[in-house]
């Protein structure tokens, strides 16, 4: 029976629109815009667009990829770009307990800026602060769903509100951690990039979750890697801002390289659309705790005392693909 009732509670997390709730979800995205957050931020725009979701706010950590002041710059760059002018953009958090390698995050803070030619920039820290702003919307609409691609640190921050209704890409439970490229050699490897960055933050929230937590870990974005044959797939098939904007990330000469070498995948856009369009990230129940410090630092794994979430163990790699291509393109 518990289990029934955390099914239905999680059904009812992700359906785009009930009875309840007339019209389309409402979200929050909060990323630390990496490159893969950029392209999520251009997939979310499209089902924004086409009223599928309603995007009320983009909300930046600093802890994570990009660096502190540049990452807001990027998601006020690319909300311009894709048409974005009515979400409300905030920043907050400092540096998380870890860093994120500095060689990468320069690479991504000059793959955004050539992705967004013109935007004059503004890196003023938002009046209202991140964790703030999170609150403000919950309280108004305790339905919103929270899609965070990034460290936590804003939702730990933000709790309790920001407990439940979220879809967090994170963790690695049955398969290994990807850290890689620069992170310090003390860690064991065991954990995944967004978890590392700041442990207590993601053993906050996903303890303190109520069974509507939704992670998905690399057990599942393992299958959906970026590759070359896609690459080809979409600059044959790039007809609008988003899809244009997608294609010049994984196309940038400092990011090709990455892709052949297999270190990138579909990691973010993989969660949101687990997110706004189930079925394409299979799922299981667990109770996941974080380790919060020494060399497993941030590596999820199944405990007792965890919090109750469903975490994903397989994702349908030729489905999202296609659903990707076709959403960024303005295709139903």
């Amino acid at each position: 029976m518990k289990r029934l009732l955390l099914a239905l509670l999680l059904t009812l997390a992700v359906l785009p629109a009930t009875a309840a709730h007339a019209g389309p979800p409402a979200v929050v995205f909060d990323t630390d815009m990496d490159f893969d957050d950029a392209a999520t931020l251009a997939y979310l725009s499209q089902e924004h667009r086409a009223g599928r979701i309603e995007l009320r706010a983009i909300t930046v950590t600093n802890s994570g990829a990009g660096l502190p002041g540049r990452a807001i710059r990027h998601a006020r760059c690319l909300a311009e770009r894709l048409g974005l002018s009515g979400v409300r953009i905030a920043d907050g958090s400092g540096a998380g307990p870890n860093s994120f390698p500095a060689d990468l995050r320069q690479l991504f803070d000059r793959v955004l800026t050539a992705a967004t030619p013109g935007c004059a920039g503004d890196e003023t820290p938002s009046a209202v602060r991140a964790p703030e702003l999170i609150r403000k919307l919950l309280r108004a609409d305790p339905s919103t769903q929270i899609i965070a691609t990034g460290p936590l640190t804003n939702l730990a921050a933000a709790l309790p509100a920001s407990a439940s209704r979220l879809t967090s890409m994170g963790g690695a439970v049955h398969v290994p951690g990807n850290l890689c490229c620069g992170t310090p050699p003390e860690f064991d490897g065991t954990q995944e990039f967004n978890y590392w960055l700041d442990p207590a933050a993601a053993r906050a929230v996903l303890t303190g979750s109520r069974g509507a937590v939704r992670m998905v870990s690399l057990d599942a974005a393992n299958e959906v890697p970026i590759t070359g044959a896609f690459l080809d797939r979409l600059a044959a098939d790039h007809r609008t801002p988003a899809a244009d904007t997608v294609l010049e990330i994984v196309t940038h000469p400092e990011v090709r390289p990455l892709i052949e070498q297999a270190l990138l995948y579909w990691w973010d856009p993989l969660a949101a659309m687990s997110a706004v369009r189930p079925g394409h990230v299979r799922f299981t129940y667990g109770k996941v705790d974080v380790v919060p410090s020494g060399p497993s630092a941030g590596r999820t794994f199944l405990s007792p005392s965890g919090g109750p979430l469903w975490y994903g163990i397989a994702a349908d790699t030729a489905a999202f693909e296609q659903r990707f291509l076709d959403t960024l393109n303005g295709r139903p």
